[in-house]
């Protein structure tokens, strides 16, 4: 199993990989980004209803700048995802050092359960769903 200091590396280092195929996928993306964020306008409502009422402010902007205006902006603000995962490196690795010290805590239980059968399998896979739960809340950095 990774060290937290392991993890953290790792997840920091893979962010120049992770900036391209981020950038490429939002490129050749077909899906309709305006429309799929106008979907979500009862969500939006519940936090900002006054700003996301229907034919407000927030649906003409968004369509005024259209699909290619919201993929020319990210692509300007790219270098934002490698920045962010760096800022957040050092609460990554405390979060991951938490979360694996947790599952190796967990682990013996599981190991010393019965296996070898479905049912043992379902019992672990069980166990360990219910373990990690447990810890729900518990983790972060």
């Amino acid at each position: 199993m990774k060290t937290a200091q392991q993890a953290a590396e790792k997840w920091a280092a893979s962010t120049s990989q992770g900036t391209q195929t981020w950038a490429d996928n939002l490129a050749n993306t077909n899906k309709p980004i305006v429309d799929a964020a106008i979907a979500q306008r009862s969500v939006l409502q519940a936090n900002f209803n006054a700003a996301t009422a229907p034919g407000g402010l927030w649906e003409t902007r968004l369509r005024a700048v259209g699909d290619a205006g919201v993929k020319a902006a990210a692509r300007a603000k790219q270098q934002n995802y490698t920045n962010g995962v760096q800022q957040g490196a050092p609460k990554f690795a405390s979060a991951i050092g938490k979360i694996i010290a947790y599952e190796q805590a967990g682990l013996q239980a599981i190991y010393s359960m019965p296996s070898g059968t479905i049912a043992a399998s379902k019992a672990r896979a069980s166990a360990w769903i219910d373990y990690m739960h447990a810890g729900k809340g518990q983790l972060g950095a």
